[in-house]
């Protein structure tokens, strides 16, 4: 009986986990070094009328452009502007504290989970995370400083270099030598990054069993923490892949200390389940019904 009601217990908590789990996130963080999301407004994994749930598809991301006493305009990177709809039930984050909606502000830079109509641009928020503006824009200076987050468009093996399309849409060569340390996914750089002075988010995906609930046994063993992250060299890096470093200006140059990377996706190919990149304010994260490893990008 003992045994029966651990095992109740474990299955009610576990179905809880998943109905209030998510986001760069990040990776991934952020993506990389910028707040979950990353959409851009993009849905992915969207229903009849463009409608995603709170587990389906992508949250929004976007600077504050306008603040109401009941929602929230939003900016994505791409351009696209967002209305959204907070109710009283709404759960709002920022550094990890519960806030009021009145203490967003424009310019702050904001994730929006809930219900999604991609073709409307609205969203009726069931959660949002808030990161102030000032905050934001330390990061955009520290970017390709002190950490760097985007997508390899070059590699040039021979002369040690590489060409990163930044998250902000700039492209910047780095440098590598050998104290560079490489490894794959981006999960264990997030907070690195983080420390470097980027945004917390979730980091990447390829690091297998940090989900909520990996690697449980079939006798409700609990996990042990996520395994070691694989090193990788330089010649494992291929264009199209998705990084998040930290490192330090030598001579005018950014030189990686250490990577993460992630490679893209098999063409056609979905992934499905709950996502394994941490919200960046300590909160609940809900399933994502497919998810990227490309770190999202920052504000506008």
């Amino acid at each position: 009986m003992k045994y029966l009601g651990r095992t109740s217990a474990a299955i009610a908590i576990g179905l809880l986990l998943v109905s209030v789990t998510q986001v760069q996130a990040q990776t991934d963080s952020q993506m990389g070094g910028f707040p979950m999301g990353g959409s851009s407004g993009q849905q992915r994994g969207t229903g009849q009328g463009g409608r995603s749930g709170f587990g389906g598809g992508q949250p929004v991301q976007g600077v504050v452009t306008a603040a109401t006493a009941s929602g929230l305009t939003l900016k994505t990177d791409a351009g696209d502007t967002y209305t959204v709809t907070v109710t009283d039930t709404a759960r709002i984050m920022q550094n990890r504290q519960s806030i009021k909606l009145a203490d967003i502000k424009v310019g702050d830079s904001v994730t929006a989970m809930g219900t999604v109509d991609a073709a409307k641009k609205t969203v009726q928020a069931m959660m949002l995370m808030d990161i102030d503006a000032a905050t934001v824009a330390k990061a955009k200076a520290n970017m390709g400083k002190t950490y760097i987050t985007g997508k390899i468009t070059a590699v040039d093996a021979d002369n040690l270099k590489l060409t990163i399309l930044r998250s902000d849409a700039v492209s910047q060569v780095v440098a590598v030598d050998d104290g560079t340390s490489f490894q794959r996914g981006t999960r264990g750089v997030a907070a690195d990054v983080v420390a470097a002075g980027g945004l917390p988010q979730g980091g990447g995906r390829g690091q297998g069993g940090n989900r909520p609930g990996a690697g449980q046994g079939a006798g409700g063993t609990q996990p042990s923490g996520p395994p070691p992250a694989e090193s990788i060299t330089l010649a494992d890096i291929k264009v199209g892949d998705s990084i998040m470093a930290t490192g330090a200006l030598k001579s005018g140059v950014f030189t990686v200390l250490k990577m993460g990377v992630s490679g893209p996706p098999p063409s056609g190919a979905s992934r499905r389940g709950p996502s394994d990149q941490p919200p960046p304010d300590g909160a609940p994260q809900p399933p994502s019904a497919q998810s990227s490893d490309a770190p999202p990008a920052p504000p506008q």
